[in-house]
């Protein structure tokens, strides 16, 4: 597959992590958490009945759920492809569907009505929903999602709320919110260890190092998403009967029913929820048992490779491989806008911005002659140029000779596409 250059500024916090044996845990309620399941290249399989079907005999015999949670690894090509065929094949199937998006916010709804019934155009519905003032990723990975529901007029929903909720919750606790912003978490106080577990394993001896009350609090904010995420979908099928909902987030919100359809079903207890995860194919490794019998090697060889899973993951698996992950390359920086001046305040390892000398401290005051004055316009740009060869970015840089002084150094740098 051709490896497309793409720049973004990404600053959000993810749950999404690259695979790990995370996914061959025995927690939630599943009668098959215990069983071992296997899946190859191409192939989708239903855990309940451990069997590989088709993209339409997996619509046919889920035709009955009420809500479809499909959990994604954010910068993967294949989760979203797989997500768009998944939304046509059930839209062929049963019209009256509504796409959610964790990357949406609740405000957002309108825009994306306008956006399906073609009264928009994609750069107007970039800037009126925020894209890149939020630091959300990639668009290119959405826009195969989106294009689908324009040219079938789909409905979409926004399922988040301002991230400031969110800051406020992992950084002083729940408690700090105000009535008016708890009520839009009815379920969180609802116990679940096997999840609690689950996030803390995620972030693993990191947690085990920080005081308690930072775990407490960070487990808080993502409760918070998780519920908020199910209330938001909860709240648009009420609004209109005889939809189903198709909600698609991060893996971790997902995996084991723990996360958005555990608080889905605290709410709406006769909800038929099915769910839908993505697995990596193992990358191969360079053996190193040199001593290892001739025809074990050769018999190893000539297995197909595979992926294995708890079947108590999910009700249906698909595969998924790294080598297609970050295919639109990241531009890299995190940024803080301060007195309209865009400063850079880190630079991610290999990144564009690192391959291109960008650095830590430096002002990015233009590209290719277009001045930079607000949040989420460098993104926006580089999003709608990045097929351009030559980028011109204006530096600057601000230098301490004395106390109290700066003085400017200015640096047009090229930035060649590769």
């Amino acid at each position: 597959m051709k490896r497309v250059l793409f720049f973004v500024i990404t600053i959000i916090f993810t749950m999404s992590v690259f695979p790990s044996d995370n996914d061959l845990l025995t927690i939630g309620k599943s009668k098959n958490r215990y069983d071992i399941g296997k899946i190859e290249k191409g192939q989708i399989a239903d855990t309940k009945l451990d069997k590989k079907i088709s993209m339409k005999d997996m619509v046919k015999s889920s035709l009955k759920s009420d809500v479809f949670v499909i959990g994604e690894m954010h910068n993967s090509y294949d989760c979203h492809k797989f997500q768009a065929d998944f939304i046509e094949a059930l839209f062929k199937a049963y019209p009256n569907i509504i796409v959610g998006f964790e990357f949406f916010q609740r405000k957002d709804d309108p825009v994306l009505e306008k956006w399906r019934l073609g009264k928009i155009t994609e750069d107007e519905l970039l800037k009126e929903t925020g894209w890149f003032e939020k630091g959300s990723y990639h668009y290119h990975y959405t826009k195969m999602i989106m294009d689908l529901a324009k040219k079938y007029k789909i409905k979409l929903a926004g399922l988040n709320i301002p991230r400031s909720i969110l800051r406020k919750a992992s950084r002083k606790g729940f408690a700090t919110l105000t009535k008016e912003e708890k009520k839009l978490f009815p379920t969180i106080n609802v116990l679940n260890k096997d999840h609690r577990f689950f996030i803390q394993r995620v972030f693993g001896e990191f947690t085990m190092q920080m005081p308690p009350f930072w775990f407490d609090n960070m487990y808080a904010a993502q409760k918070i998403w998780d519920v908020v995420m199910a209330e938001s979908m909860i709240k648009v099928l009420k609004k209109n009967k005889g939809y189903k909902g198709i909600i698609i987030a991060g893996n971790n919100h997902v995996v084991y029913k723990l996360g958005i359809p555990f608080r889905y079903n605290l709410s709406k207890k006769r909800a038929k929820i099915t769910t839908i995860i993505p697995v990596y194919l193992p990358e191969k490794k360079e053996e190193d048992n040199v001593d290892e019998n001739p025809m074990m090697k050769k018999m190893k060889g000539s297995l197909n490779p595979i992926a294995i899973y708890s079947r108590g993951i999910g009700d249906f698996v698909f595969l998924i491989e790294s080598s297609n992950d970050n295919i639109y390359k990241k531009f890299g920086i995190k940024e803080k806008f301060k007195d309209n001046k865009l400063i850079v305040e880190k630079v991610t390892k290999k990144s564009a911005a690192k391959e291109y000398g960008i650095k830590k401290g430096d002002i990015i005051k233009s590209v290719n002659g277009i001045e930079i004055k607000k949040k989420g316009q460098l993104g926006h740009y580089l999003y709608k140029n990045f097929e351009k060869i030559d980028l011109v970015f204006e530096i600057t840089k601000e230098i301490k000779r004395k106390k109290d002084k700066k003085e400017t150094e200015t640096n047009k740098k090229n930035m060649k596409m590769k």
